[in-house]
Formats: C-alpha cells, sequence, structure tokens
C-alpha cells in the first residue's frame, strides 16, 4: 500500500488533509518539526517523521518511499524580515530534497494570486514558490484556496462584544473558503497521478461582504453585531504594535490592498473549484471554541 506524507499537520488545512486520509485506511506519514507535536497522529496509526521543511536531508528522509506528499511553505514568524530571501532559501531545500526522491506527485498550498509577481503582498511568497517548484521533473498540483473564512477569526472575541472590525469596506463582497474544505480536497489530489504541473484554485460555495459576515454573527449569536471598517492603511501601524516587523505588516497591508484592487484574484475563474461548507456554518463552529 503506499504512503503519503503530509506536512503542516500542526495547522488546520494540514490536520484535515492527514485526517482525511486516514479515515479512507491510507498510509500516512506525518512530517514534524518535534517528535511530540507528531504523538496524537501516531495514536491515530500515522506513521511520524520528524523533518525541518527547510533542511533538505530531513525532508529527504521524511519524503523516502513516499508516492505522494501534501507540502507547505512554512508560515514566517511575525518579527521576520528579508522575508523573500528567507522562503527562498527553504524553497531550495524543498527542490533539493523532492527531486532527490522517487515521488510521483506533489500538492502545494499555494494562494489564489499566486499567478503574479507583485501586487500581492505576503502572496509573493507562494508566487515564488510556485516558480521554485516548477523546476522539479515530479509534476506539482498547486493549490490556490481564496480568502479563508478562519481570517474572520482574530475578530470573533471583539464581535462577541457586539463589532465587527474589518477592513474591507461595508459592501465589498469576495470569495470565501473553509480550511476544512481546503484539506478535503487536497486529500482528494494527493492521490491523483497528473503528468505534469498544474494549478487548481478552490473558493467555498459563496461569496460574502463584512457586512454580510457581521448578519451572520448576528444570526448565530443572537444579538447585533455592528460591522466596523478601519482604514486599511492602519494594518501596518496595528499589526507592527503587536510584535510584527515593518517588513512582514506591510506584506499582510499589501494583501489586502491586493484582494480590494482585484490583483489577488483567481487566474482561471471560469475553472474555480467549489467546497461544500459555507461561511455561516463554518463561523458558527469557530465561535463554540472561541
Amino acid at each position: 500500500m503506499p504512503t503519503y506524507a503530509v506536512a503542516g499537520v500542526t495547522g488546520h488545512v494540514g490536520a484535515v488533509v492527514a485526517q482525511t486520509l486516514l479515515d479512507q485506511q491510507r498510509k500516512v506519514r506525518v512530517l514534524v518539526r518535534e517528535t511530540s507535536k507528531g504523538e496524537r497522529w501516531r495514536k491515530r496509526g500515522a506513521e511520524v517523521a520528524v523533518a525541518d521543511l527547510g533542511n533538505a536531508h530531513d525532508l529527504a528522509a521524511g519524503l523516502r518511499g513516499v508516492e505522494g506528499a501534501f507540502l507547505i511553505l512554512p508560515p514566517m514568524p511575525p518579527a521576520a524580515t528579508g522575508v523573500r530571501d528567507r522562503a527562498k532559501r527553504m524553497l531550495d531545500a524543498m527542490v533539493q530534497a523532492v527531486g532527490g526522491t522517487d515521488l510521483k506527485h506533489v500538492v502545494f498550498l499555494s494562494s489564489q494570486g499566486a499567478q503574479h509577481a507583485e501586487g500581492t503582498g505576503i502572496v509573493v511568497l507562494l508566487h515564488d514558490a510556485e516558480q521554485e517548484l516548477r523546476k522539479l521533473k515530479t509534476p506539482v498540483t498547486f493549490l490556490r484556496p481564496t480568502y479563508y473564512v478562519e481570517n474572520w477569526g482574530r475578530a470573533l472575541p471583539d464581535a462577541k462584544e457586539g463589532l465587527l472590525e474589518s477592513f474591507f469596506p461595508l459592501e465589498f463582497r469576495h470569495p470565501h473558503v473553509a480550511t476544512h474544505d481546503v484539506g478535503k480536497v487536497a486529500a482528494e489530489l494527493v492521490l491523483e497521478h497528473p503528468k505534469a504541473h498544474r494549478v487548481v484554485e478552490l473558493a467555498g460555495p459563496e461569496e460574502a461582504s463584512s457586512a454580510e459576515v457581521a448578519a451572520m454573527l448576528s444570526r448565530l449569536l443572537g444579538s447585533e453585531v455592528e460591522p466596523v471598517v478601519e482604514p486599511i492603511e492602519d494594518i501596518t501601524p496595528a499589526l507592527t504594535h503587536v510584535g510584527f516587523s515593518p517588513e512582514m505588516a506591510d506584506l499582510y497591508q499589501g494583501m489586502h490592498q491586493g484582494i480590494l484592487s482585484g490583483r489577488v484574484s483567481f487566474e482561471h475563474p471560469e475553472a474555480v473549484r467549489r467546497g461544500k461548507d459555507g461561511i455561516e456554518q463554518t463561523l458558527g463552529a469557530m465561535l463554540s471554541r472561541v
């Protein structure tokens, strides 16, 4: 029986990928940086490999004997500097590691807008990743989800107090997707055997504005939630105030500007796959954990 390696299992998407494959009775090897982070997966029947995704030797060992893999670019620490160069070093290690294995297929978690080399804020790191991974002979599926519903999570405590803060205009509608859907689709894709690199773009079943999200939260909480729009220029100072480097803060502000301008968009809108989890359904599950 073939084995499938899954990175990012401490995050929302990777955890769903691994669990979905285990539920299908597939052999799964989770890649974690520390043994302790893999213990719960070992109890569920997965093999655990300790591997730093930025270390070519570690990653190659973790991928040895594997049929397919789900890989990510690890999130940058908030205080990181030299971000693009730092990501490039990790990607070089990933290309070296994958190129030295017999992997048949890689699914890489990218993002909507990754087709652009500029004007997308932090998404540009995933553009760079796609460019580097396209050097591989191993077929890579670039999974590009849209804006995560879970991005509203940081606003939920205030929403419970009656205010939903957002940097998007009240009536600006844009697609959302639940990370559960992203993980389910990624698990499907990793079992496939494409002959060449490909892009799969993913959205949820609906779009919503911040005003509509506030209305959903009002229904879920049984009390009025008022949407409040903050100036997009406030993102950088707000993030630096809580410990982000100016470089990282600017990248997140740039992403929001890219969404508003339409730069962070689907490359092939006619071919976008659709998940099943609705925004309100996902918000309801999130509120139960706040």
